[in-house]
């Protein structure tokens, strides 16, 4: 009797089982490389690494995992738009409404937050909604210590 095993890792419309087998051709870890915010390069011609962001290809969702041994570091997510030709904090809604049906705001500003984590010590993945942003750039607060970020982006 032969063994069934899944090849799919895509979208399926039913449920399925967790496989405990690791794929045979698993991928390898994507460290990316944080840099200073006055290092970012709105003509995307830096040389440096990581001073012209990481290209997401529209993808939805950006896929991070944060490793630190210390509790000093700050990590912020920016963005970037082709359209505008140049770098931003990335703010991510807190799924207030303005209209009344949610928390009382009576700012746009007070239903969004930075994407910034701080006081970052062990490790952690976070999955953020970035719906089609060009480019995002990993920026650090002036020390990087022992951090380590890795990211992938997906459609689902």
């Amino acid at each position: 009797m032969s063994i069934h095993r899944y090849s799919s890792w895509g979208r399926t419309k039913g449920p399925k089982k967790l496989n405990e087998e690791l794929p045979l051709d698993k991928q390898g870890a994507s460290a990316v490389t944080p840099v200073a915010v006055a290092a970012l390069n709105n003509q995307l011609s830096g040389s440096a690494a990581g001073t012209n962001g990481y290209a997401t290809q529209n993808q939805k969702y950006l896929h991070l995992q944060i490793e630190n041994n210390g509790t000093d570091d700050t990590l912020e997510l920016y963005g970037y738009n082709y359209a505008f030709n140049s770098w931003a904090k990335f703010y991510l809604p807190l799924g207030i409404s303005l209209d009344g049906s949610g928390a009382d705001t009576s700012v746009v500003n007070d239903a969004y937050i930075e994407t910034k984590w701080t006081t970052i010590s062990g490790s952690f993945m976070v999955t953020v909604p970035i719906n089609g942003v060009d480019r995002v750039a990993f920026v650090h607060d002036g020390t990087l210590n022992d951090m380590v970020v890795r990211a992938a982006c997906s459609t689902i």
